[in-house]
């Protein structure tokens, strides 16, 4: 039984050396990168990517022994994908015994070589035979009409998660029932990340099959088949490294030809965790990122300010480990333990999405868990005591701690005059008038004074905002309102009514006779 090989992550202080010769996988032609997970052959040199060593079962030359990681023995190594054969043997060191003669072997072999002689000799003979007793004329050996062309097409490497715009054209490798095929090859990494394959065209119905490392053949769904646009997506997701996938993009119908984009996602699952919800069914390992050994689970929701927060994880499989991201970077809280059951509680310093992390306390642990999420029910709405203030010029006193407002009432019409003056004791106090459109008109404090003078332009309620900005006491606030001149405060005109002040006689009714009013100092009296 081959052993296990230890895997050494490429970390980029430590093996910048290493990071910098550029050295490439043998298999996908890659450069290595920090946090590869590497193994070198300890026959020839070669350094591998895990999912390279894993999918062909030892290193590319057909070596199954691996070495422990050393940067100079990698680097004498050269690049993996430049060559194939064994490194030379270094200066110095003793050269490997020659392996022993095979001459029983070489002798096996050639009476093999002579038998399958004397047998082929033996069917000649009969076709001969066969061919002069019939007299036929007729060719022995039909020709061959099967495509002398390739046997699939050939492969494309994708080094990361990216889009690739390719096409299907007539010089493309052609599938037994006429479809062109195009195929891409992609070497997942360890990280644990969810992997998504879509292909999408508007020349043709685009086919696509994903082949896992496993070797299981995963067909994809149909996403959109816009006819107005003819957009047709297609998508398989749901996989994870590591290993290699082959990747098959074709067109559904023979002879179809086109252009298509086709795009590789790897992303790290987040799922939803709602507050004051039914706690959360989850398997760690299933669907986790991995991160230096440790399989990770990411949660998401928008926490409150101010309100207490509780998260439970619980599991019998292993010692669950929990972590908080805020929008400020990490929170801090207090986490209890009791057996397999984990509690954290923290307080919000604000409003914003916050990531939760549930992973273990040992590397490789997976198995089932639940999380919950508890939040503190938000405290209700102080009631707002609102009164109006006397019009007369009354003080009206309240008592305000530094930080507090007092509102007030007024009615005004358009032109009253308006006095606002505020008087407190041992603090500096705000005024605001807000009009019933919501203008505000603030005052500037005098000391322990802030007055309001001015003429209303709207009619309607208005609020009196008193603050203590920065102490506490008693405030004492009058109002003085003058109300607008109306029509009915203008006196009448000299003669509006007549001389001596009277009303009009009123019309004389149907019926009566008329007559006419004396003029005074008119000759006749007024009398006509």
């Amino acid at each position: 039984m081959t052993a296990v090989p230890e895997f050494h992550r490429l970390d980029a202080a430590a093996d910048a050396r290493f990071l910098r010769a550029r050295v490439a996988d043998p298999l996908t032609r890659v450069p290595f990168r920090p946090t590869n997970e590497v193994v070198m052959c300890g026959t020839c040199g070669t350094v591998s990517l895990r999912e390279t060593w894993e999918a062909l079962g030892g290193c590319p030359n057909g070596h199954r022994r691996a070495a422990a990681w050393d940067v100079a023995a990698a680097l004498s190594a050269g690049d993996g994908a430049a060559t194939a054969a064994p490194r030379p043997t270094p200066t110095g060191a003793r050269s490997p015994a020659a392996p022993p003669p095979e001459e029983r072997k070489s002798n096996w072999l050639t009476w093999v070589l002579v038998a399958v002689g004397v047998a082929g000799l033996v069917v000649l003979g009969v076709v001969v035979v066969g061919m002069l007793g019939d007299g036929d004329d007729t060719a022995v050996v039909e020709a061959d009409n099967a495509p002398s062309g390739p046997t699939g097409p050939e492969a494309i490497v994708i080094a990361e998660p990216s889009l690739v715009e390719g096409s299907l054209t007539e010089g493309d490798y052609q599938t037994p029932d006429g479809r062109y095929q195009d195929l891409y090859t992609f070497a997942a990494d360890s990280s644990g990340a969810v992997l998504a394959f879509r292909a999408s065209s508007e020349d043709f119905f685009p086919d696509l099959v994903v082949e896992t490392p496993e070797g299981d053949r995963v067909e994809a769904e149909t996403l959109s088949d816009d006819p107005d646009t003819g957009a047709r997506v297609v998508a398989v997701t749901g996989l994870r490294g590591p290993g290699l996938y082959r990747i098959l993009i074709a067109a559904r119908r023979p002879g179809e030809t086109g252009d298509y984009a086709f795009r590789i996602v790897s992303e790290n699952p987040v799922r939803p965790l709602a507050p004051n919800g039914s706690a959360v069914q989850a398997e760690l390992g299933e669907f986790s990122e991995r991160v230096e050994g440790f399989f990770r689970d990411r949660y998401r929701f928008s926490g409150a300010a101010g309100r207490e927060h509780t998260v439970t994880v619980r599991s019998s499989a292993f010692a669950p480990v929990v972590q908080m991201q805020g929008p400020g970077g990490a929170v801090s809280g207090e986490t209890g333990r009791a057996g397999g059951v984990v509690t954290f509680v923290f307080t919000p310093e604000r409003d914003g999405t916050h990531t939760l992390v549930v992973t273990s306390q040992s590397a490789g642990r997976t198995g089932a868990y639940t999380v919950q999420l508890a939040v503190e029910a938000a405290p209700e709405p102080e009631e707002v005591v609102v009164r109006t203030l006397p019009t007369n010029g009354q003080a009206v006193a309240d008592s305000l701690q530094a930080g507090d407002t007092q509102t007030y009432t007024l009615r005004g019409r358009v032109g009253d005059r308006v006095r606002l003056e505020v008087r407190a004791e041992g603090f500096t106090p705000s005024l605001t008038l807000v009009g019933p459109d919501g203008e505000r008109t603030p005052a500037s404090p005098d000391g322990d004074r802030a007055r309001i003078r001015t003429t209303l332009s709207t009619a309607g309620a208005y609020r009196v905002i008193v603050g203590a900005t920065d102490g506490s006491g008693v405030a004492r606030t009058t109002l003085e309102q003058e109300a607008a001149v109306t029509s009915e405060d203008i006196p009448r005109l000299p003669g509006a009514g007549g001389l001596s002040g009277e009303a009009p006689a009123p019309p004389p009714a149907d019926g009566e006779d008329y007559r006419p009013q004396p003029i005074d100092n008119a000759p006749d009296g007024g009398g006509r």
